[in-house]
């Protein structure tokens, strides 16, 4: 899962998570709650459970939010099937049949010296209130981003920045930000307020806190360059089917002064590469330096397959079910690239808000999962 947690001593180590239920899903209190995809682990154990006759081979691996070690490492040569259904998606009645790639990337730059700043007066920020989330499925929905929030801000002071951070995970919304600030200005309510009321009808829960404090730590030089490098970075969704699927993205998840961590996700190699050509110049022209530090491969099947046509007959669900492409990166890339042939499909219970701590899942579509894959399962028996 992905630990995120609006308190940030909440240890995920040692801290179990609270598990609450309202109107019909299941939340956790003030954290992410894991149903991406710990139901998915849960609803492969039940089926092993059961009495269903069948040969089923369980895959299950470690590292899938990061590093996806596990699936990277996996002998593939342990596997007799020949289909693949995989449990990590977040849309009920759906099958996916296509998934994005993922590209980790991190930007450096040794260009913004720090020296003695002549401003009057340091401030402390700090800008929260937005609702993170899943950096490919909810790229297209307005959560914003609290690194670019905070660098417009900044901007507005014209001050010289000391520090800046924000986010924990390349593929998640940064819900946070802070930074430390030297400026001449003795009050900063109504810039506060000017930004808060150009953008709180986007980001309702958002609010900056500030306080003066006494700091005589340097500020970088070329603040203005450095805060403009954030401001217009191209952190959305870049390119869309005709159909206004999204098929490349980019996410700024993570900024530590000149450090920047950030995901790129595709479905196109052309977009991709495309776009990697783009951002390297665009981190040239501001003294970055671009290094890619892991690939992830989506995956593709065709929706003619047996799989797919056994899915779609045997869904519960009153409609039909639909089937399409997912701008999310799963493991199952992993397995395709080394089982060529290897049929592939996605489905899941119903998820919303992923890697944010408004995350939950709707309990009479786990129900129904757990009714799909018994019947698609008796289904496949007979062939």
């Amino acid at each position: 899962m992905v630990c995120v947690s609006e308190n940030s001593q909440f240890n995920f180590k040692i801290k179990p998570i609270e598990v609450l239920e309202k109107d019909g899903y299941l939340y956790a209190n003030h954290t992410t709650l894991g149903a991406d995809n710990g139901i998915g682990v849960a609803q492969i154990l039940n089926i092993l459970d059961s009495s269903l006759p069948c040969n089923i081979e369980a895959i299950f691996t470690t590292s899938e939010e990061t590093s996806m070690t596990g699936a990277i490492n996996f002998d593939i040569n342990l596997l007799k099937g020949n289909y693949l259904l995989n449990l990590d998606g977040f849309d009920e009645n759906t099958i996916l049949t296509e998934s994005a790639a993922y590209y980790d990337l991190v930007l450096k730059s040794s260009f913004f010296k720090k020296e003695k700043s002549n401003k009057k007066y340091t401030y402390a920020i700090h800008l929260n209130g937005l609702m993170g989330g899943h950096s490919g499925y909810d790229i297209n929905k307005k959560r914003g981003n609290a690194i670019l929030l905070i660098a417009e801000f900044l901007k507005m002071l014209n001050g010289d920045l000391i520090s800046i951070s924000s986010g924990t995970k390349n593929n998640v919304f940064p819900s946070q930000a802070k930074a430390t600030i030297s400026t001449n200005l003795n009050n900063l309510d109504l810039l506060v307020s000017t930004f808060l009321n150009k953008y709180q009808s986007l980001y309702p829960g958002l609010k900056i806190n500030y306080q003066r404090i006494e700091n005589d730590s340097m500020g970088f030089s070329n603040t203005d360059k450095f805060l403009d490098f954030l401001i217009n970075f191209p952190s959305k969704a870049i390119n869309y089917t005709l159909n206004g699927a999204v098929t490349t993205s980019l996410n700024l998840g993570v900024i530590k002064d000149c450090y920047l961590e950030l995901g790129l996700r595709s479905s196109r190699k052309e977009e991709a590469l495309k776009l990697l050509k783009d951002l390297e110049e665009y981190a040239h022209k501001f003294s970055f330096e671009l290094t890619q530090e892991g690939f992830q491969p989506g995956f593709y099947s065709d929706t003619n397959s047996n799989l797919i046509h056994i899915l779609y007959d045997t869904c519960p669900y009153p409609n039909k079910p639909n089937i399409t492409l997912a701008h999310i990166t799963t493991e199952v890339g992993f397995f395709q690239e080394k089982k060529p042939g290897l049929q592939v499909a996605i489905i899941s219970p119903k998820i919303l808000n992923a890697h944010s701590t408004q995350e939950c899942v709707e309990l009479h579509s786990v129900f129904l999962v757990d009714e799909w894959l018994v019947r698609f399962i008796q289904q496949f028996n007979k062939l």
